[in-house]
């Protein structure tokens, strides 16, 4: 007899990789995953029957066309960062950095600084040999917030300035510097109804990007894509699909 269905699970992604099996590959957790899914698109053939007046239908094929995905992935990691928007990641260190060019000092602007402030340790702003007066200045992690006057003697609105800091440990992603991923994807999902295991195993999925992220809202962030499911051409035992597989305890 059959159960009903409501399925949780932890989804992981690695990199395809056509030289290794799909247990060989590197799988990488996605953290709280809300939603997995997989859909069809069917195209149908149909031959009229010619022979009535009535009409109908004397035979007819129906295909598989398209095998699409979507995941909703709900941590912004780095990492999960970095794959919905194709991009790279590296982890930046906390060296001091001295004399770090390029800055402004306009009254009542912000000045973005290069890297996030360590702002337990006090930047300095300097014009040449000048070193600004903490009064003209707000510290933020994000950077520089000018006074609206500037009380520095022989500084004006608008000088270039060089800043030291010490920047906090942080992760940088680039977006959009690689083409879109190709991962094997596997879910190992629970059934709510009955608590009986189940698995999934996607062997070659190209990723979309995200779409409508929100990086400011009232309501708990999501990165959205779709997925192509694509055939794996290495997968060549008789009767194992290329495409995917489900197993589930009965």
């Amino acid at each position: 007899m059959g159960v009903a269905f409501i399925g949780k699970a932890k989804v992981y992604a690695a990199d395809y990789a056509s030289a290794a099996t799909f247990e060989g590959r590197a799988f990488e957790y996605l953290e709280n995953v809300s939603k997995i899914s997989i859909s069809f698109t069917e195209e149908e053939k149909k031959l009229a029957d010619y022979a009535s007046t009535s009409g109908g239908v004397d035979a007819s094929v129906k295909r598989v066309s398209d095998i699409a995905g979507s995941i909703d992935l709900r941590h912004f990691t780095p990492a999960n960062l970095a794959r919905v928007f194709w991009g790279t990641t590296a982890v930046l260190n906390t060296t001091p950095i001295v004399g770090e060019s390029g800055y402004k000092l306009t009254s009542g602007k912000f000045i973005p600084t290069k890297r996030l402030i360590n702002t337990s340790v006090a930047p300095v702003l300097k014009k040449g040999a000048t070193t600004i007066l903490t009064a003209d200045y707000t510290v933020t992690q994000g950077g520089i917030l000018v006074a609206g006057t500037i009380t520095t003697g022989s500084v004006a609105s608008g000088d270039a300035i060089t800043i030291d800091y010490t920047p906090v440990a942080s992760t940088d992603v680039q977006a959009l510097v690689n083409s879109a991923p190709n991962v094997s994807l596997y879910f190992d999902g629970v059934n709510e109804v009955d608590g009986k295991k189940y698995v999934g195993k996607i062997w070659l999925a190209k990723l979309g990007v995200a779409q409508n992220v929100e990086f400011i809202g009232d309501d708990f962030g999501t990165l959205s894509l779709s997925v192509s499911i694509q055939k794996d051409e290495t997968i060549v035992t008789p009767g194992k699909s290329p495409y995917f597989e489900l197993q589930q305890v009965t």
